[in-house]
């Protein structure tokens, strides 16, 4: 079905139907062409191109790290090292693939991707800890330090959009949750410089105080969404 496409001149748009005068500006429309209803859909960009190339970037991305992994494992195979460095490069390299599959998630909100990131930001830590012989230090440290730099990620978040804070409430509760499991642990003595965990368990906890004794409504309030209370 056609119609007349007129194009303003002095607001810049275009009209699909069969005006004379423009909407806004009340000005005369020219450039008068017969168009379809359905070349409306040019107005919008087509992101289908974007996501094929975005597909092929992540295939080409993992096929190089595990043609890189390979590599690595028959050089250190080939070099008779005791030391099996190649699995470290491995866990990184696995990490990097998660890193940038989950990133380009479409129906994944930045809350979960940033979660999820550090929950792999401490496996990720813990599997090299265990290939170089297990020391205890990414359970001691290094966990805990990613505990306490994303309560300060999260609280730099809810500044930064302090209209809608609460929407970070339930990712504080998650990181305490996970702080939690980690003094747990310590009370087990599987971690055996507890120091750390407890600050990051306080820290998070401290936090989540927060949001409740500041919040106040909007707080209880997003509970009450999130877990239908």
């Amino acid at each position: 079905m056609g119609c007349i496409m007129s194009k303003c001149n002095r607001c810049s748009i275009d009209v699909f139907d069969n005006s004379h005068v423009c909407p806004l500006c009340n000005g005369v429309l020219d450039k008068a062409t017969t168009t379809d209803y359905h070349s409306k859909s040019n107005m919008y960009p087509d992101v289908m191109p974007k996501i094929k190339k975005l597909k092929l970037f992540i295939k080409i991305f993992v096929f190089v790290s595990l043609v890189i992994e390979g590599i690595l494992i028959l050089v250190n195979s080939l070099t008779d090292s005791h030391f099996k460095w190649s699995l470290i490069c491995g866990v990184v390299l696995t990490y990097a693939c998660f890193t940038v599959i989950f990133t380009f998630q479409r129906d994944r909100g930045h809350r979960t991707k940033l979660f999820m990131q550090a929950v792999a930001a401490m496996l990720l830590v813990y599997l090299i800890d265990v290939v170089i012989g297990y020391n205890g230090w990414s359970l001691n440290y290094a966990i805990p330090c990613i505990i306490m730099s994303m309560d300060g990620i999260i609280i730099i978040l809810m500044l930064a959009n302090i209209r809608h804070w609460q929407n970070y409430l339930l990712l504080q509760i998650m990181m305490l949750f996970v702080s939690i499991i980690f003094v747990v642990l310590a009370a087990c003595n599987l971690v055996k410089h507890p120091v750390l965990t407890i600050i990051a368990a306080a820290i998070s906890g401290l936090c989540l105080l927060g949001s409740f004794i500041f919040g106040d409504k909007k707080a209880v309030g997003e509970l009450t969404r999130r877990f239908r209370i």
